[in-house]
């Protein structure tokens, strides 16, 4: 089984990516890490402190594999069985970030690309023919994240609305 876990920075793609890794016994690709160390890039980004991705690449790297599961901002651009898209209120995206040290200008980017859905929006106009998992993880555990993917792997159909724009409540 291919899975992909995609999703604005503090959704919880690596703690959802490590449980299911273990319940599964499926490898995990951490793809922060591996794209830079595969070198599956095509510059660094000075001004957002990250690499900018070779998506060729990328899914070359992935070509033939058949049982792991892929975490990263940019999962969704692999070939996959599933594509899990992690999604939280974009003042909890910002309280799970600032132990990450992340400056205000990229907290502010981050919340504002989760309240615009922008990670959701490149799964839904671009995809790759695979079933998708919309998981709202604001109020949920890793593990009851993990649980709802692990029931969409037996068939169930697990889609939360979210829609962040609407809400009132959460100015960054």
């Amino acid at each position: 089984m291919r899975i992909v876990i995609t999703g604005t920075p503090g959704t919880g793609k690596s703690t959802v990516g490590e449980i299911l890794s273990k319940r599964l016994g499926a490898p995990l690709y951490n793809l922060s890490k591996l794209i830079k160390e595969k070198g599956l890039y095509t510059e660094f980004d000075e001004k957002r402190d990250a690499y900018v991705v070779d998506v060729d690449k990328l899914r070359e790297f992935f070509k033939g594999k058949e049982n792991f599961i892929a975490e990263g901002l940019v999962a969704h651009f692999i070939p996959a069985d599933l594509t899990v898209v992690l999604r939280a209120r974009p003042e909890v995206i910002v309280e799970r970030l600032k132990p990450r040290r992340y400056s205000e200008e990229k907290l502010k980017e981050n919340a504002e690309a989760e309240r615009l859905a922008v990670i959701a929006t490149e799964v839904f106009e671009n995809p790759l023919d695979c079933r998708v998992v919309h998981i709202d993880t604001t109020d949920r555990t890793p593990e009851e994240v993990a649980e709802l993917i692990e029931r969409a792997l037996k068939g169930e159909e697990v889609f939360d609305d979210v829609d962040w724009l609407e809400d009132e409540t959460g100015c960054y």
